[in-house]
């Protein structure tokens, strides 16, 4: 059984080649419909149930839930013939095994009823329809192999006020079809003022996300957008459909795009850089193409959209990993994050594209410029940034006195003792951070660097939740004695610390750190800390 407009279509019928969904959303039944006898089929305690199943066990799930008073739990199996209906948790109605509805609250299943349960479920139906119709949030995630769209399409088509819709149906064989049919689906709320759509790894392709990007063209009510189309191989033209559709909503104020992996190259970043130019007023950028064909040129290109964003933006993510934009591309990036004097959150993920120590003085510039930050993530894994590039970016935290939180991820940059100790002095000062992650993993900073971050994270009053990662870099008996004390003298509500990978323990000397850090861990742990550790 599929409630109209969550599953199904505005008659409520269930279709046969949904093969599983699940619809959760809030509204308020009728008061009579909580107080119905357990002689008709509905138990009087805050949850009534009915279910039916089919022999593969395939179940479309949907749940209405009824704030203070009772909820109204049911399930469909698409394509059911035959089965069970549990229509109360104690009560159950066993079905003949001939052709019954798949749909029980339908007009063909009534005749398998007495007259006064027929009478009330009818009524149930009718009511339920009416009620659903006033959703104006609803979220649709399916874990299958394989959905039909044309039946997600006629579930969201019946439902007339939605303000708020997301769609979850990463990694499902949706195809060209499928994502034409949920387009069509999308294009019918036109009231939406709040869409995220996660197809990540659906095979659609740029067919299918031209079609998608047709319909949202037109919604122009739409305040903020998430579209994750990652792992879909829709290129340069896919972005560039993608880009016309965003360009043409004037009034976004929050944008989300996850193109990663997509074989995305300059032309395309030129064109999603050309479309977040004409959005005035965004206060939310977030740009993620991981894994991309993105060079130099393309880096330029989105350097401009974020110089021509004129609106008060407060939070701004670019995530370039492992594309080789060079460190001239970081010089373009560094100098367009520069003019956004109003940010307050800035992620730059840049691991694995050849910044060098030349692009980590860039960015260090430009974050210091930002002395309104409030939450900072850098991402420079693996470019060969160095002591050089350490000291300079440690010389940008000087002017963030009013950062909380901090992510820095430095990993196989060859830091070595000498950067660790900059980091160090820069982190002590940084009194107002409430959570620090920091990996520095493959560094080779020795027991020096070890000490030296170890004593600046204990400096750090308000810290509640850390995560440091020093793993692969000869930190001995020493180093991991400082950490002890360092992480026993906190009150942290979450620590993840790494120091495994070291191989410089000896003798009964490395048994003593060993130990002493396990006390302090548990100490934490019987404080009420979540822990993850390895040594």
């Amino acid at each position: 059984m599929t409630p109209a407009g969550v599953d199904g279509a505005s008659d409520c019928q269930p279709h046969g080649d949904l093969d599983a969904g699940r619809a959760r959303c809030s509204t308020i039944l009728p008061p009579w419909l909580t107080g119905v006898d357990t002689a008709y089929g509905f138990a009087p305690p805050s949850r009534h149930a009915l279910c039916m199943e089919d022999g593969k066990g395939e179940l479309v799930d949907a749940s209405v839930e009824v704030p203070g008073e009772s909820s109204l739990l049911s399930r469909g199996a698409a394509g059911s013939r035959s089965g069970c209906v549990a229509v109360s948790s104690r009560h159950e109605l066993r079905l003949p095994h001939a052709m019954v509805p798949c749909d029980v609250l339908s007009p063909q299943a009534l005749p398998y009823y007495d007259a006064s349960s027929a009478f009330r479920l009818g009524a149930a139906n009718r009511q339920l329809r009416s009620t659903l119709q006033q959703l104006t949030q609803i979220c649709f995630t399916v874990r299958r192999n394989r959905v039909a769209g044309d039946s997600l399409a006629r579930a969201v088509e019946s439902l007339r006020n939605l303000e708020v819709l997301g769609v979850d149906l990463r990694f499902l064989t949706l195809g060209e079809v499928g994502a034409r049919q949920l387009a069509q689906a999308v294009s019918s709320t036109h009231r939406l003022a709040r869409l995220e759509l996660a197809l990540g790894g659906c095979s659609i392709g740029p067919v299918g996300l031209k079609s998608l990007t047709q319909e949202i063209s037109s919604m122009q009510c739409l305040l903020r957008l998430k579209v994750d189309a990652s792992f879909n191989d829709v290129g340069d033209t896919g972005a560039q459909h993608l880009a016309r559709a965003i360009g043409s909503l004037s009034s976004l104020e929050s944008l989300e795009l996850d193109l990663n992996r997509n074989r995305v190259g300059d032309a395309g970043a030129g064109w999603l850089g050309q479309a977040v130019s004409n959005l005035r007023r965004l206060a939310d950028l977030q740009l993620y193409l991981f894994d991309n064909r993105i060079g130099e040129n393309g880096a330029r290109e989105l350097a401009t959209a974020i110089r021509a964003v004129s609106g008060p933006t407060r939070r701004l993510a670019i995530g370039l990993n492992r594309n080789a934009i060079g460190e001239i591309g970081a010089q373009d990036l560094a100098q367009a994050v520069a003019t956004l004097r109003g940010v307050e959150d800035i992620q730059l993920d840049l691991s694995v594209s050849s910044v060098g120590w030349a692009g980590a003085h860039d960015l260090a510039l430009a974050v210091g410029a930002l002395t309104g930050l409030t939450s900072l993530s850098v991402d420079l894994n693996v470019n060969h940034v160095g002591a050089a590039g350490a000291r300079l970016l440690a010389q940008a935290f000087v002017s963030l006195t009013k950062l909380a939180s901090l992510k820095m991820f430095l990993s196989g940059n060859r830091i070595r003792e000498a950067g660790a100790r900059e980091l160090a002095v820069a982190i002590g000062n940084l009194r107002g951070l409430t959570s620090l992650e920091l990996d520095m993993s493959g560094n080779n900073v020795g027991d020096t660097g070890a000490v030296d971050l170890a004593r600046a994270i204990s400096m750090l009053p308000n810290l509640s939740r850390l995560h440091a990662d020093l793993r692969g870099n000869v930190v001995g008996e020493i180093g991991t004695r400082e950490f002890a004390r360092a992480v026993g003298a906190m009150q942290l509500v979450r620590l993840e610390l790494h120091l495994d990978g070291n191989n410089k323990y000896f003798g009964e000397a490395g048994g003593l750190s060993h130990h002493e850090l396990t006390h302090a861990v548990q100490r934490l742990q019987n404080s009420g800390c979540i822990c993850e550790c390895s040594w």
